[in-house]
Parts: structure tokens; sequence; C-alpha cells
């Protein structure tokens, strides 16, 4: 099997030759640990930029920005096959450059840059969007331009990866643009529960924005040929939801059916990702109608009682630690945890391999001994 057949076959409850191993994203700068560092990072071109432009620097960035989307995730999925991982996800992200220290987007969000070795990391922080006449107020796209933006970045990733297109999936994701995270992140959290109890139709509006907006560039991932995406929105936290669940069920879980429905009459799947402790949203999560759940984050979550409670109703995919196994462990310790994440989410196939979230500081060689076990015991027949 190819790596897109190995996940194909996972994401349908059947046994692949071997359990898939992917991950969300690989951070650019671990990218450049695989890969080597190239003469010119993002930054330099800023710097440059910014030199050359003193008053119009600004709208320089940000006329390239999608440009530097591309060949950074590209970067990304080229060392993901360096690695071995049988997908790595992308995805085109509309921000808007403020400043060398601070961008928003097109949902209200803020996020201060963090210059990591070259790359640049989104900090999120706050809202702009406060109330019902902020929201009318805030610029929206046109989205049938967002479908060509989101349309041009998935070709610009599949050109500079056209050498190794068959031997890795591309896994189209929104993890920055997702149905719930940019509803409450352009608000932040106080103004949005204030609305969910005074403002419900202006919550209704938001829902109905996000949900439009990953529906648009979906459809253009899929024109693209995509055939697996990941829907990268935290709903938990380490404690459970992070909001009441009535609300889950008023508000998103009919988004989340919505996509989901559109993705399987394009024959594609649909994979959510979050973190935190989501063990009380396992029937909201299989009624949203997605194929595969990816995260199970450690501590917070036991895999073995997810896999008896919903493993055959939909793949599991995680969860492999990044605060300590993938940090700063030892072999022994990697290769321990990769058993024990195959013993309880690999029998009778359904599910998959990952780092359970991803972060600049995972260490590449606890990735190469994270593969390498994997290949070792995810094998099938499985033996445990």
């Amino acid at each position: 099997m190819n790596s897109f057949e190995r996940m194909w076959t996972a994401l349908n409850l059947e046994e692949p030759d071997m359990m898939p191993i992917h991950t969300i994203n690989i951070d650019g700068n671990v990218a450049d640990k695989i890969l080597g560092t190239t003469d010119r990072s993002a930054f330099n071109v800023i710097d440059d930029l910014e030199e050359k432009f003193p008053d119009t620097w600004v709208d320089k960035v940000n006329a390239i920005l999608d440009d530097i989307e591309i060949g950074v995730f590209a970067k990304c999925v080229r060392a993901g096959y360096e690695l071995g991982f049988d997908g790595v996800g992308v995805q085109y992200i509309p921000f808007i450059f403020e400043s060398r220290e601070e961008m928003t987007d097109i949902f209200g969000k803020r996020h201060k840059i963090r210059d990591i070795d070259g790359n640049p990391y989104p900090d999120y922080y706050g809202g702009y969007i406060k109330n019902r006449e902020d929201w009318e107020d805030y610029p929206k796209p046109d989205l049938d331009e967002e479908y060509k933006k989101a349309k041009r970045f998935y070709k610009g990733v599949l050109r500079k990866c056209r050498d190794i297109k068959d031997d890795i999936c591309i896994v189209a994701q929104n993890a920055l643009t997702s149905v719930f995270p940019p509803v409450w992140q352009g608000m932040g959290m106080a103004n949005f529960a204030r609305a969910l109890k005074n403002d419900p139709k202006l919550i209704e509006e938001r829902f109905r924005f996000t949900t439009d907006y990953t529906l648009k560039t979906f459809e253009a991932y899929k024109d693209c040929g995509a055939k697996i995406f990941l829907e990268g929105g935290d709903i938990s936290h380490s404690h459970g939801p992070m909001i009441n669940p009535k609300y889950f069920d008023k508000y998103l879980l009919p988004r989340y059916q919505e996509v989901a429905d559109q993705l399987h009459e394009w024959d594609c799947k649909y994979i959510l990702h979050t973190d935190g402790d989501i063990t009380s949203l396992l029937d909201f999560i299989v009624e949203s109608r997605f194929d595969g759940l990816q995260c199970l984050e450690p501590p917070f979550v036991d895999p073995y009682l997810v896999k008896k409670k919903v493993g055959d109703k939909i793949c599991l995919s995680g969860n492999i630690d990044t605060r300590h196994i993938l940090y700063d462990a030892e072999k022994q310790e990697v290769e321990e945890a990769v058993k024990d994440a195959v013993k309880a989410l690999g029998p009778g196939g359904g599910g998959m391999l990952s780092p359970a979230n991803f972060h600049p500081e995972i260490a590449v060689k606890n990735l190469k001994w994270m593969i390498e076990a994997a290949k070792k015991y995810g094998k099938y027949p499985l033996e445990l």
C-alpha cells in the first residue's frame, strides 16, 4: 500500500498493511532541522522589504504572504516524507500582516509573531470583535476570492512536492481557520461567553461565516485532488469541554454535520483534531459524522477506553505525547509509548499513529525513533 491507501483503509475502519503514521503539521524550524536551513528565511525577506520600502513594506509583505505560506508548507511536507510519515497536513491561512510583531486574520483573531530561527510562529492572544457593532464593521472577505487563494495555495504545494506527491498523503486541513475556535477567538472567550447568553444571533452568524469559509476552502482543496480533510479546532481543554456542551449541540453539531455531509458527498474523509479531555464528548463527535478523531491527548484521555466506546464507529489516531516523549525522552521510552499506542488503537483496524500535537521544540531524533518503532510494531497482523 502507498501512504494514501494506508490512511484511507484505516479511515474505513479496516486493517491496512501497517498502521498509518501521520502528523497534523510540522513546524518550519523542525523542518529546517530535518532538511537543513536555507540561505534566506521568511524574516530575511521581511527585513529586506522593510529596508527597501520603509513606507509601504507592510503592504509588500501582505502581497507575497501566500507565496511564503506555499514555501513553508511544501517544506514541511518534504520533511515529513524524509522522516517516513504517511501523511502531513497543510492549509492556506488568510493572515493579514500588521507589523513585524503582529498579524490578524479575516476572523478577527490577533496573533503576536514569534521569530523562531527565521520561521514566523503565530501566538494567539485576543480578538478584535467585542460585540455586534464590531462584527458588522469588520471587513468580510469575498469567499470566491478565498476559494481562488486556497486553490492556488494547494496547487503551489503540490507543484513544489510533485516528485514525492504519490509517496505521501497531503492532508487538507483548516487548523487556524476551523469552524469553532475562530468564532470565540475572534471575540475573546469573555465576550464570546457574554454573547452566548445575550446575543445568540451574533453567535449564529459567526458560526455561519466560519462554516461557509470552511466549505469554500475545502472545495478548493477537493478540486485540486485532496481526499482526506482535517478539522483543526480544539473543543476541549485538560478538564473537559471548553464550553457547556448544550451550546455545542445547538451551534456546532449542525455545522460539523453540514461539512461532513458535503465531504462525504465528494467521497472524502473528515478527521477532527482536538486537544484536551474529550471523553464526555465522544457521542457528540460520532454524531457529528467525523470519520476520524485525532489527538487523544495524554494524560487526559485513555485511548483504551475511547477504543472500547467508539472504536467501531470512528478511526482513532494518536496519541504520542509531545511534552516529554517527543521532546526529551530516551529511545526506549519512545518505543514503549508507540507499542502502547499500537496496542490501544490498532486491534481490528481503524487506528493511526501520530504525535498528539506538534510544536517547535519537538526533537527530530525522537520523531525518527517514533517512526522506526511504528514501522516495527504497527504491521498487520499485529503481534501484541
